[in-house]
């Protein structure tokens, strides 16, 4: 295995649906969709947040069929964009569930995350801060002659509370003006509020769990 990691950038538009009647809205517009996924998300740390310190996030995800492991960076802002990097590895379902229900030690994977999480922080010793699910629904949607996977989440967290957002990822961050402009014409056709997420997943999970203060 090379020793460089593959670091990919990723550039993403989350749109905060604020409501139930706003998510059946967009489901209901955009009909059949793509495809339907189930995740369990669980973010680790160090007990004294190291990897938070050196601007990283830990996320292992359970999704239907297999797992992820994924670091990202503290996202910049670029335009309605949040751009950050990562680097994300895919293991077998049953391995992820193991390490999310704190059965397997996350640290003993031989893969890129875990490595690059090793040369920032050394091994030590990570806890799991937040567990939450998620049930993505996927449609491909054409906006300035190009299609766009667009991505709505029903987010369950730790207290019960419930949000519903949209996610979109680019190519390019050449593709956030004009793709902004397209779903501010369409959640205008839908009465739905334009308003941009400002938070990520984990950050919310971290507030809704008592971890950080709102």
């Amino acid at each position: 295995m090379s020793d460089s990691p593959q670091i990919s950038r990723e550039i993403e538009i989350k749109i905060d649906l604020a409501s139930f009647t706003n998510y059946l809205k967009l489901i209901g517009f955009l009909g059949h969709i793509e495809d339907e996924v189930h995740h369990v998300n669980c973010f680790f740390d160090t007990e004294d947040r190291k990897l938070a310190a050196a601007g990283w996030a830990l996320r292992v995800r359970a999704e239907t069929k297999r797992g992820l492991i994924t670091i990202k960076s503290i996202g910049t802002e670029s335009g309605i964009a949040s751009v950050r990097q990562e680097i994300e590895a895919q293991i077998d379902k049953p391995v992820a569930m193991a390490i999310i229900e704190l059965q397997s030690d996350i640290m003993g994977l031989e893969i890129m995350p875990i490595q690059y999480i090793k040369s920032l922080v050394g091994n030590v010793d990570l806890a799991r801060l937040v567990k939450f699910r998620n049930v993505r629904q996927r449609k491909l949607f054409k906006m300035d002659d190009q299609n766009y996977m667009l991505e709505i989440d029903k987010t369950e967290f730790s207290d019960g509370s419930v949000d519903y957002e949209m996610e979109l990822e680019l190519a390019d961050i050449s593709r956030i003006e004009p793709v902004e402009r397209s779903l501010r014409k369409l959640f205008s056709s839908l009465d739905i509020p334009f308003e941009r997420q400002q938070e990520s997943k984990f950050a919310r999970a971290l507030k809704r769990a008592g971890i950080i203060q709102e």
